[in-house]
């Protein structure tokens, strides 16, 4: 279950359809690479997916994790 600076990232990652860790970085006011580690975590947990694009989507396993 992610939680803190995870959680953050993902609700951001919600909001949108596809997404980028520039764009969470900017949002959550944090070095970009701080928002790929966050991320990568993320996804190994499969919460995410990451498209070949580099583009962020949350997984059904992410929306879950949201409504607990």
């Amino acid at each position: 279950m992610p939680s803190g600076s995870e959680l953050e990232a993902l609700k951001i990652i919600a909001e949108k359809e596809e997404t980028t860790a520039f764009a969470i970085a900017r949002q959550m006011k944090v070095d970009i690479p701080y928002a790929r580690v966050l991320c990568n975590s993320l996804g190994r947990d499969d919460y995410i997916d990451v498209l070949a694009s580099g583009k962020l989507r949350i997984t059904a396993k992410g929306k879950a994790s949201l409504k607990k």
